[in-house]
């Protein structure tokens, strides 16, 4: 089986770690480059042969000033979309994301490692069409809005982020949601030492550096009915990680091999 890969950010990679690991024969086309990573960013669920060790931490999460539907209100104007994790839960058990990149990097686009060809490229919009057909699966990772075609609609929303917490005497390893109006901003973390604070635009104090993100939310992109959407910006989807990119390949290629198999039973 032959999987095509786009992109090579931790999504990315970790697809491809799910490819190899079931045998298939997997095809990389990225710029070549490392993904930059900002933030206290963390993994909720191990991934198989990479988070080999216990957990690096426990995140405890709080809720400030209002209620989870106040939150997502006042981060979003829509209590309907989806955030990061469950915060209806008092924590999770977490793996260190930069250790997991790192890890994948050195196994998937380290050259004379094996586990996967590499072409280097930005893949367009025909490159990616073409690909369904030479290859039994394509996965992409890529920014979804930067390959459609036809114009579709795709919602996002843009926030700051300064590289410190904010909440006062915040302890370690929390997560802060902020649904009220005591302070200026929406999330404060400060997760296994590494602190955020995220804001909405035009609420960043002076004197502190910010950086601008856009948060993917949804879409109604049909371009590519035949490619795996995954990852948080191949799936234009909040809700999407690092994870559930290796978990959704996995599954992919599992179901087509089993139907392989019933499609001999005559």
């Amino acid at each position: 089986m032959r999987i095509a890969v786009i992109g090579c950010g931790p999504a990315g990679l970790a697809a491809a770690h799910a490819a190899h690991g079931l045998g298939a024969g997997v095809t990389i086309y990225s710029p070549g480059e490392r993904s930059p990573q900002r933030g206290p960013l963390v993994l909720q669920r191990p991934i198989p042969a990479i988070s080999t060790d216990h957990p690096d931490g426990y995140i405890k999460q709080i809720v400030i000033g209002g209620s989870i539907l106040d939150y997502r209100y006042k981060l979003y104007g829509d209590i309907n979309v989806s955030i990061q994790g469950n915060i209806l839960q008092e924590g999770y058990h977490c793996w260190e994301f930069i250790k997991t990149y790192d890890k994948l990097w050195e196994l998937y686009m380290k050259l004379g490692t094996g586990r996967a060809a590499h072409v280097t490229m930005e893949v367009s919009s025909e490159e990616l069409s073409w690909m369904v057909h030479e290859f039994d699966l394509v996965v992409n990772t890529a920014p979804l809005r930067n390959l459609c075609y036809q114009g579709h609609t795709f919602r996002s929303k843009k926030v700051m982020i300064t590289m410190e917490r904010s909440y006062p005497g915040q302890p370690e390893d929390t997560t802060i949601f902020n649904a009220g109006n005591l302070y200026p901003w929406v999330r404060s973390a400060w997760l296994l030492g590494n602190e955020c604070t995220e804001w909405l635009p035009d609420t960043v104090p002076d004197g502190l550096e910010a950086v601008t993100i856009r948060k993917p939310i949804s879409h109604n992109c049909d371009c590519y009915t035949d490619v795996l959407l995954t990852g948080r910006f191949g799936a234009w989807r909040n809700e999407t990680w690092v994870d559930t990119a290796y978990f959704d390949t996995r599954n992919a290629i599992v179901s087509m091999l089993r139907r392989s198999g019933w499609d001999k039973v005559k």
